[in-house]
């Protein structure tokens, strides 16, 4: 994995370096050096709405599980409705936080439900007193991939 990272960190380099500049590249304008940041521009935002929030407790084993799905969508349908998309989960019980899980899938159709579950420290632990955070980490825009089978062209 690590060597198919520096693989495309190349790549990219690579690519980036054999583009022209101009206003519809990828970063609308360099701000002074000084602040060392880059301005976007709007194509490269995306903005899901978190919704369906479900938060079940299995105390049934010999410890507590919490069963959470919840459904994410882009609301404005942009012009990535397929998007690749990282994001963090904390969860939080009565206000401590019990862990934090690392989560990244397919935005399929401006949308994709997860579903996650993890243990609880104890038993006795209401559904309300628990609060899940998501927070984005990255995402990146994914295009169909067609893939022809030789063999069934042939015949």
């Amino acid at each position: 994995m690590a060597n198919f990272k520096r693989l495309l960190l190349i790549l990219t380099t690579a690519l980036l370096g054999c583009s022209e500049n101009d206003e519809t590249e990828f970063f609308a304008n360099i701000p002074e050096k000084e602040r060392q940041q880059f301005a976007y521009q709007d194509i490269h935002q995306l903005s899901l709405t978190l919704s369906k929030l479900t938060k079940d407790i299995d105390e049934t084993g010999f410890s507590p599980i919490l069963k959470c799905a919840f459904h994410l969508e882009d609301n404005q349908h942009g012009p990535w409705p397929q998007a690749w998309v990282a994001f963090n989960i904390s969860v939080l019980v009565s206000n401590v936080e019990i862990t934090s899980i690392k989560r990244a899938g397919v935005l399929q159709g401006h949308s994709m439900d997860i579903q996650f579950q993890h243990e609880l420290p104890k038993f006795g632990v209401k559904p309300e007193s628990i609060k899940i955070n998501i927070k984005p980490i990255a995402w990146m825009p994914s295009y169909p991939l067609i893939i022809i089978n030789n063999e069934t062209v042939a015949q």
